[in-house]
């Protein structure tokens, strides 16, 4: 072979071979390379997997401790709440029940020192002041009672066939019997003989406290309406009055216990009878609304379903 030739050969030769090898590292490189992806990946999927497990921990703690924090929170909210019913409580108790009571003591030793020369008019008009007070703080305790009753689940709930337009009537015609009344109480119903299913205690309670507190917060002289209707599957009854009124600041809190409004202060009342009203008819499945402005008086609906007996044992056949 020339020689030549052959250099050329020997030269093409290591060309080849210096490709060839390059292509070697080149492979090594990437197998390399493969192998440290490969690495990196796995250890990526391990540090996800460890992540993800202590995410998972940290979500559960976190979880774990807000639920913790949500419940001491609600638990100190309840125990704010309970605290601010404690406060108005004695607040109204040593104003509300104070009063009646330092009237008939003084009614009382009024008697005791000057019986002998008051004539038997001044006699028993003391004397009637003296049943007043007492009949007040009758009603103060019966609401205190009654509220206690509510709050710890005690009060029997008993719905009968009743015309609740007779009960309206009974509850009229005792206020206006009443010698401490100075109101025109005007009751009209749409529907007479109303009759529906109703718990007649809580009913008759309810219905009350809506008069007692149109009259106690309404001048003198002045007409308080009373109105019942049928409207749809509901019995509405309206207590309309002429009073005070409340601002809508007080409207949104009027039905908290012990609550009084801020243009109520100089009132007697202990707070309660609205919130024993509100009970007494979501135990019925009703609700209470109420309409005021600061001056013009209010008015306080209440809404029951107007169901039977024979509805309600329908309603009961059919769920079984």
């Amino acid at each position: 072979m020339d020689e030549q030739l052959l250099l050329d050969e020997l030269a093409s030769v290591k060309q080849q071979l210096a490709k060839a090898q390059a292509q070697v590292a080149e492979l090594e490189s990437s197998r390399f390379a493969f192998e440290r992806l490969t690495m990196l990946e796995q250890g990526v999927a391990e540090r996800t997997a460890e992540l993800n497990h202590a995410k998972i921990g940290t979500v559960l703690d976190i979880t774990e401790r807000k639920e913790a924090e949500m419940a001491l929170r609600q638990a100190l909210e309840r125990e704010l709440e309970l605290g601010e019913l404690k406060s108005r409580f004695v607040s109204m108790a040593s104003h509300e029940l104070r009063t009646p009571l330092a009237t008939i003591l003084a009614s009382a030793e009024t008697l005791l020192a000057y019986r002998a020369r008051m004539d038997p008019a001044q006699i028993e008009r003391k004397l009637n002041r003296i049943v007043e007070q007492v009949e007040h703080l009758r009603a103060i305790i019966d609401d205190v009672l009654q509220f206690s009753r509510i709050e710890s689940g005690r009060v029997q709930f008993d719905p009968r066939e009743h015309d609740l337009d007779a009960l309206c009537q009974e509850i009229v015609a005792e206020f206006q019997d009443n010698a401490s009344t100075n109101h025109m109480l005007q009751y009209t119903c749409a529907q007479p003989g109303l009759t529906l299913l109703v718990d007649r205690d809580l009913m008759r309670q309810a219905i009350a406290n809506l008069i007692s507190n149109a009259i106690k917060y309404s001048a003198s002289n002045t007409s308080v309406y009373v109105h019942l209707e049928r409207a749809g599957d509901e019995a509405v009854l309206c207590v309309r009055d002429d009073g005070i009124g409340m601002s809508e600041a007080d409207q949104k809190r009027l039905f908290e216990p012990f609550f009084r409004a801020a243009n109520a202060k100089g009132v007697s009342g202990t707070g309660l009878g609205l919130a024993i009203a509100k009970e007494a008819v979501e135990r019925h499945g009703g609700r209470v609304t109420v309409q005021s402005r600061l001056g013009s008086g209010s008015t306080i609906c209440v809404s029951v379903p107007c169901r039977t007996k024979h509805e309600a044992d329908d309603d009961q056949d059919s769920r079984d």
